[in-house]
């Protein structure tokens, strides 16, 4: 589909629709086994399409299909909003398509593999471009409101995913809380109060082993009433109202790209189009990468892999320090999947955590608390081998939540007195309902994890330090997988939307007391609305403490699975070479020679990228072996230039001639003195050479000729060089005529000849020295050029690096920069919390004390009264006891 709109084209969802449409209406829908999970037709979890019936064949069907007689087949994942299940693939062919339905991630992985390798038996030996695409749909503003709209996603015409129907409300706060962690909320903070109403989705898409791509589009669809759902037998005539088209030159590499697009409205034939269903400035947010990755054969990475088995413990200790927490988190990931398919992955994790203890020393609350190395990776690991056991856990759980309406909001402030009561009992049962499903292990535990904790167990009771042992498994089960999960499920797989407000508060209140419970606190006056879950922690602390011990014992009988997906090492090798190429060239050269030889294995490889692949400049005082087969233009990377001890070749067939007519010639020319070859400033001396003697060839320190007696030298024009017996004959003696008399011998004549021949013969040899010394001028010029030019080439590139790692840093200290605004605005956020409370405290205070002060006046008076009172009553008595006296006194006043 054009970035303009158009009709759907038939087959550009890749099959998908036209498998359900033919399953749906020609009522040949089959049943699912026990193993494969309902595939509904619902387009989300709070909309339902069709029938729940599976439309899907038993992943066992899979092992009776031909691959190996279509070369044209494509086997990828289908997005769980396609079908509405998370776990199914299908194979496509010239002649049908087949959709799979599997009970977990890891099964489906695995069952694409087989079948990969099926169709491809050699595929680990050959060479091929792994396409991906990550992309976050994160909101859209200028809609109309009192709406339901969703996204789909378009690679090439093809539908891969599609978000979930939300409803449009006004500018909120959600931007700040959605994105991959870094600068996403502040572009959506600063855009999404323009444009007037605006809908929120915060969802993200990662879609791995996709084809050549050349268009991105996003079509945004209004949710009709359910008689107008898609699915139906009309969805022909149903077109988007409107679409943006990403570019792929503006998100192709590593980074994140993010920006708002313009939606450009559809406008159908014969019709007004849509532009009335959309404000002036329509515009979709959306952050996303392209990434283009060329993976060799294996064969290629076997140094390197070798390399990161020995010694990835060095590797991260050198490189730790030099990187920012973007690379720290990549770096991690990559060297997860790496070690996990080389089965080193739980020692790595187990020395992380020990050197994370020992680096810490008596600050063990800080454990998996900070951004190192260790803390991503046992991040990355959870997520990659607890898949299963987290959403067996947790999964029920979350779509309770998402499905319930009562408020678990606890805040004074932010609810009604008449409800806070209610909010308290709803928040106690959510809890209740996780430590639960949490602690009574209803899903099975990953045998990896508990091989890891019992490990760090171990190492801590050697230390004397058993409570660390406790710390570090709270610290990675919970503070960085379970609670996290809980807090942003869609991050973890557990729901694909975002949660509403509503949701999203009893979700954060959750999270907060499982974790306390991990750690073992109560709630404190910094948040003395949660002071009522204190009693609840109490009561479940040593409920918590058998679960911790259960899960890192080394004799534990709760159920438990090994990890059974699939991790592509040649893929996941080439991922990792990428990235540390990426970290290391710009750095400087002093730090790049500490990390030897690991630069040089990254060059090796990069060597079969091509020659436009980034490369690291590698010291040359650092001992490298030099290749069996060096290429010409590279000789000088290897060997130094000896311009003394290079030999022109010489003629062979010529040599052989001269020695031979210098044999017959030996007895009459050894008499003969031959002048030594000196240079002057002169023109050279014609001497007649020694035949014995070999042509020396001039050495570069030797004076050359000036350029006038060059020119004297180009007046006498050269003879021609070729064989003296065919080119140029000997000279005759004169032919007799009468008035010249011959009065030469005979032997006179034939020395003649013999000196005339010789005469040539040094000609030649002369020339040829000049011509071989002129050669090595040019030879010489030529490699200095060289020289110069990979002594430039080095110059630029070092300067390039120092511009890299400038930009890189300057990059860090924005990145720095950022966080510390994040934390000054998350502790600007609290500060005007405790000044709200404070100023309501005060208020209190200050009516408090004018009541204090009404109350003193009110006393004041009745003291006065009581005063006067009395004085009334002592005057009564002295008027009784002396009554004339009384009189008198009253007559006087």
């Amino acid at each position: 589909m054009a970035p303009t709109g158009g009709p759907r084209l038939k087959g550009q969802d890749g099959g998908v629709r036209g498998l359900i449409k033919r399953r749906f209406y020609g009522g040949a829908m089959r049943k699912s086994n026990t193993q494969l999970n309902t595939v509904g037709l619902n387009k989300g979890s709070s909309r339902l399409h069709g029938s729940r019936e599976s439309v899907s064949i038993p992943v066992s069907a899979a092992g009776n299909l031909d691959l190996s007689a279509d070369t044209s087949t494509v086997i990828r994942p289908v997005h769980s909003s396609i079908l509405g299940e998370k776990y199914c693939f299908e194979v496509i062919n010239s002649e049908n398509n087949h959709c799979f339905g599997c009970t977990s991630a890891a099964e489906r992985d695995r069952w694409i593999e087989d079948l990969r390798r099926a169709a491809q038996p050699n595929k680990d030996n050959c060479e091929r471009t792994e396409n991906s695409l990550s992309l976050w749909v994160n909101e859209a503003k200028d809609l109309l409101p009192k709406r339901r709209y969703y996204c789909e996603l378009h690679l090439d015409g093809t539908l891969f995913a599609r978000t979930s129907s939300r409803a449009v409300g006004k500018s909120s706060h959600h931007s700040s809380l959605v994105g991959d962690g870094s600068s996403g909320g502040v572009l959506g903070g600063s855009g999404g109060g323009v444009g007037g109403c605006q809908l929120f989705w915060g969802e993200f898409f990662e879609l791995d082993n996709l084809p050549s791509v050349s268009q991105i589009t996003l079509h945004l669809f209004r949710d009709e009433e359910p008689k107008k759902k898609r699915h139906s037998r009309d969805e022909s005539t149903l077109h988007p109202l409107g679409s943006v088209a990403i570019s792929l030159a503006d998100i192709r590499g590593r980074a994140f790209q993010e920006k708002w697009h313009p939606i450009i409205p559809y406008k159908a034939s014969g019709a007004g189009g849509t532009k009335e269903q959309l404000g002036p400035q329509a515009s979709l947010r959306v952050k996303a990468r392209f990434q283009n990755l060329q993976v060799l054969p294996i064969e290629r990475y076997k140094e390197f892999a070798e390399f990161v088995t020995v010694d990835y413990v060095g590797m991260c200790r050198n490189l730790q320090p030099l990187l920012s927490v973007r690379k720290k988190e990549e770096l991690a990931g990559a060297l997860v999947h790496v070690l996990q398919s080389i089965g080193k992955a739980k020692e790595f994790l187990i020395e992380l955590g020990s050197a994370e203890v020992e680096r810490l020393g008596e600050k063990e609350a800080l454990i998996f608390r900070e951004n190192t190395l260790a803390t991503k990776a046992i991040d990355e690991y959870m997520k990659l081998v607890g898949q299963k056991y987290l959403i067996d856990t947790l999964g029920d759980f979350i779509t309770r939540l998402y499905a319930s309406v009562e408020s678990c909001e606890v805040d004074p402030l932010k609810c009604p007195a008449s409800e806070l009561s209610n909010n308290q009992r709803h928040l106690k049962e959510s809890c209740e309902e996780a430590v639960q499903k949490i602690t009574e292990m209803h899903g099975s535990f990953p045998e990896e994890l508990n091989r890891i904790f019992s490990s760090w167990v171990e190492l801590c009771e050697e230390q004397g330090r058993p409570e660390i042992g406790q710390r570090l498994i709270s610290a990675s089960l919970f503070l960085r997988f379970l609670c996290p999960a809980i807090l942003s499920p869609s991050l973890f797989g557990l729901t694909q939307p975002y949660p509403e407000p509503a949701t999203l508060r009893t979700l954060t209140f959750t999270a907060k007391v499982i974790q306390n419970l991990a750690n073992f606190t109560l709630f404190g006056e910094k948040e003395e609305y949660m002071l009522f879950m204190n009693d609840f922690l109490q009561q479940h602390w040593e409920r918590m403490r058998c679960f911790l011990q259960t899960v890192s014992s080394p004799d534990i009988e709760i159920p438990m699975t090994s990890f059974d997906g699939y991790v592509d090492l040649p893929l996941r090798l080439a991922v990792l070479h990428s990235l540390l190429v990426d970290i290391i060239s710009p750095m400087k050269q002093d730090t790049i020679d500490k990390l030897h030889p690991l630069p040089s294995i990254l060059n090796q490889i990069t060597e079969s990228l091509g020659p436009d692949a980034l490369r690291i400049t590698v010291s040359s005082n650092i001992g490298h072996s030099k290749p069996t087969y060096v290429p010409p233009k590279d000789v000088g990377k290897y060997s130094p230039l000896h311009n003394s001890l290079q030999q022109l070749p010489m003629d062979v067939k010529g040599s052989q001639r001269k020695e031979s007519f210098q044999g017959v010639k030996r007895d009459r020319m050894s008499a003969r003195e031959r002048k030594p070859v000196s240079r002057t400033q002169s023109a050279p001396h014609r001497r007649q050479m020694d035949h014995k003697q070999q042509l020396r060839r001039q050495s570069s320190t030797e004076n050359l000729p000036p350029e006038d007696q060059e020119s004297e030298q180009e007046a006498n024009p050269p003879l021609d060089i070729s064989s003296p017996q065919n080119s140029v004959g000997v000279k005759a003696p004169p032919a007799p005529v009468p008035w010249i008399k011959v009065s030469q011998s005979k032997e006179t004549c034939e020395r003649k000849v013999e000196n005339e021949e010789i005469n040539l013969l040094d000609r030649h040899a002369q020339e040829l020295s000049e011509l071989r010394l002129g050669l090595e001028q040019v030879t010489e010029s030529e490699l200095e050029m060289a020289k110069r030019l990979e002594d430039f080439i080095v110059q630029s590139q070092d300067q390039n690096a120092v511009l890299l790692a400038e930009v890189n840093e300057l990059r860090n200290h924005l990145a720095v920069r950022e966080e510390q605004l994040a934390s000054a605005t998350f502790r600007l956020g609290v500060i005007e919390e405790e000044r709200e409370e404070d100023e309501r405290k005060l208020n209190v205070a200050v009516a408090a004390a004018e009541r204090m002060n009404v109350l003193e006046e009110q006393f004041a008076d009745l003291l006065k009264d009581r005063h006067q009172l009395s004085g009334d009553y002592t005057g009564d008595q002295s008027n009784t006891q002396y009554p004339g006296i009384g009189a008198n006194h009253v007559n006087s006043i």
